[in-house]
């Protein structure tokens, strides 16, 4: 069960790095609820929460995909001033256009940038301020999504994970009354 609950957080935090990873982290989690369902049976085998273990396994999962690049980029990110080197037009059938920005952070070329909201795109030549992380694992953040509360959510992750695990253990267990078919009659 601990390790499912774990797992639900890694693969949260893994969601928001870049490549195929976010895809298999999205496999994770889903393996992660199957597991912790099945823990929850070997624990407790008439217990009639079945439905608890995923919803948890989600909800660490989201915990750590909210909160992980936060806390990564205020452990492993600086603080740099980019200049917006083109605005980049994405347009498709089924979605409405989007537009993004190549920067350069330095030496560093940051290529389709999406802004949080379209006022905070750039025309070429302006500054924008980014937090960039110096070890290359999660994505670029604006400063203002760098913040103490969003960090906390991960240590919260964990406390939520551990409390549900004590309680899946130390709670008593309730035997299910003898139903018989006539009951319900």
């Amino acid at each position: 069960m601990s390790l499912a609950l774990l797992g639900a957080v890694v693969a949260g935090f893994v969601i928001n790095t870049s490549g195929p990873a976010p895809f298999v982290a999205l496999l994770v989690v889903v393996a992660c609820a199957a597991l912790a369902g099945y823990a929850l049976l070997k624990l407790r085998p008439a217990s009639s929460g079945i439905v608890a273990p995923p919803l948890v396994v989600f909800a660490l999962a989201a915990l750590g995909f909210t909160g992980g690049d936060s806390l990564w980029l205020t452990a492993f990110g600086d603080q740099v001033s980019c200049e917006v080197v083109s605005v980049n037009t994405h347009t498709s059938r089924r979605s409405p256009t989007s537009y993004s920005n190549d920067l350069m952070c330095g030496s560093q070329r940051i290529a389709s940038h999406f802004p949080d909201n379209a006022d905070q795109l750039g025309k070429p030549g302006d500054r924008v301020g980014l937090v960039i992380d110096r070890t290359g694992v999660v994505r670029v953040l604006a400063p203002s999504k760098v913040t103490w509360w969003r960090n906390l959510l991960v240590p919260a992750a964990a406390v939520l994970g551990a409390t549900y695990v004590v309680l899946v253990v130390r709670l008593p267990r309730r035997r299910p009354k003898n139903v018989r078919v006539g009951d319900f009659l």
